[in-house]
């Protein structure tokens, strides 16, 4: 695996209404050395920063609620 030396930066596939309602861009994610993620939003300069540690506990925090979820949702549906 190579390791991350310089930025890496891709802009997704379809525009997001994140910050302005009605007004949907693309996002630009950048992965940086120093393991940080920086989003922001395509043709703008103000960027939000956050360590690959937290993303990954969030995600994996956000998993964990869904399946609760679902589970739930199954035993709830078999009574």
């Amino acid at each position: 695996m190579t390791s991350l030396t310089k930025p890496v930066r891709r802009k997704t596939c379809h525009p997001y209404t994140v910050l302005y309602a009605g007004e949907a861009r693309s996002i630009v994610v950048s992965l940086e050395p120093g393991d940080v993620i920086t989003f922001r939003e395509a043709g703008r300069r103000e960027t939000w920063s956050l360590p690959i540690d937290r993303m990954f506990r969030q995600a994996v925090r956000e998993t964990a609620i869904a399946q609760r979820r679902e589970s739930k949702v199954r035993r709830l549906s078999q009574l």
